[in-house]
């Protein structure tokens, strides 16, 4: 059948199947981007818009509790937009009904007349949370009786697999402007079967997500064979969401920062652009003065080790503490292994070092752990214990 359309397209509007894929894959792959890289890809004039931090996504299986007074008709239907994306995602999923615990997905079910004052303008709500970029709980929040009932969950349903925007523009169940619709749309579909694939993992950046993105979708599309090289299709996709980067880099406080940070990263890994190192600290410096805790930390890392900038010490490690308070562990470790040096014009305090090292440890990141224990074994019962104590009193906030 996709052969067919193409080629129909090629002989009504003279276009060659070649080009009619093309202009398929790059509008399947816009639409991945506006789905799940993007807070609200069609806001920009009205400062709305954002960046993602990155990707958020499942990366365990569901443990699903429903709670409520509902109809039976509005849980049947609550459950089977909950059961299809999960099968388009590829989780396994149980569900459990009543009170309980040890759930990481919970629907909970209000009466219409005593509805909490957050479902008072809305039907359905949902609530996330994220570790790195992997969803760790989701709460569905929904009002029985409300209009537009299937159209609500289905919506919410997809925030809760990740997808944060309202791109108005697509026929998505996403959309505001789309109120018609009542379940998925084939592009609702094809962007969370694209966003479940192995090779997009939580946290990934916006250009590396369009780059794994643009190999499932020309996979999936035959144009490439599995494992084959994308690079030369789908450019001018890839080359707007680079000039959409750079245009949200230039906006508001609470748009500048991310779109910047990426375009750093960008620039310095290249990912998609030429590697350009100055260019990529010249991005970092807008994101880190604005308080964007990972530029902060690969400015300071760079600025430390005077990678293709100038060495300044001093500023790496004020960059790094502001990002490790920020609660980003790579930071942490960076700043720990600065003062563990004495650099940055602070004593050598191996105890300050074991504190940011256990903090780091907590978290669960095997470098962490690695390098507390190995500076343990060479600390004092003494120093050890100080350092704990010390490591309580460092509480670092959400990273930005």
């Amino acid at each position: 059948m996709r052969i067919w359309v193409a080629l129909l397209a090629a002989l009504v509007l003279g276009v060659s199947p070649a080009r009619a894929d093309e202009a398929k894959l790059s509008a399947a792959l816009e639409a991945f981007e506006q789905l799940a890289l993007w807070h609200d890809p069609t806001g920009l004039a009205a400062g709305g818009a954002a960046p993602t931090g990155g990707i958020v996504r499942w990366n365990q299986a569901l443990r699903v509790r429903v709670i409520g007074r509902s109809s039976s008709s509005e849980r049947a239907s609550t459950l089977k937009f909950l059961r299809q994306a999960a099968e388009i995602a590829g989780l396994a999923i149980t569900v459990e009904d009543g009170e309980g615990s040890g759930e990481n997905f919970k629907i909970e079910f209000f009466p219409e007349y005593s509805a909490p004052p957050m479902l008072q303008n809305a039907g359905c709500l949902t609530r996330y949370w994220n570790s790195g970029g992997a969803l760790t709980r989701v709460e569905l929040y929904i009002r029985s009786g409300s209009r537009g009932f299937d159209h609500c969950v289905a919506h919410e349903m997809l925030h809760g697999f990740g997808f944060p925007a309202h791109p108005h523009t697509l026929s998505s169940i996403m959309s505001y402007t789309q109120q018609g619709l009542s379940s998925f749309t084939p592009i609702d579909i094809d962007a969370l079967r694209t966003l479940y694939q192995p090779s997009i993992t939580p946290g990934m950046y916006h250009l590396p997500a369009m780059l794994a993105a643009r190999k499932v979708i020309a996979e999936r599309m035959e144009l490439i064979p599995a494992g084959g090289d994308a690079s030369a299709l789908a450019r001018p996709a890839m080359d707007k969401a680079v000039a959409r980067l750079r245009e949200f880099s230039q906006g508001s406080a609470r748009v500048a920062p991310a779109a910047a940070a990426q375009l750093g990263n960008a620039y310095w890994f290249g990912h998609y652009v030429a590697i350009d190192r100055a260019e990529a600290i010249r991005f970092w410096r807008i994101a880190a003065d604005k308080e964007h805790a990972d530029a902060r930390f690969r400015l300071g890392s760079a600025l430390s080790q005077g990678q293709d900038v100038a060495r300044d010490d001093v500023a790496a490690v004020e960059l790094l503490e502001k990002s490790a308070k920020q609660g980003h562990t790579n930071a942490m470790l960076a700043l720990a292994g600065l003062i563990a040096q004495g650099r940055g014009g602070k004593a050598i305090d191996p105890v300050e070092a074991f504190a940011w090292l256990t903090v780091a440890a907590s978290r669960n990141t095997r470098d962490a752990v690695a390098a507390r224990d190995k500076l343990a074994g060479i600390l004092t019962p003494e120093q050890i214990e100080a350092g704990r104590e010390r490591a309580t009193k460092l509480v670092p906030q959400p990273a930005r």
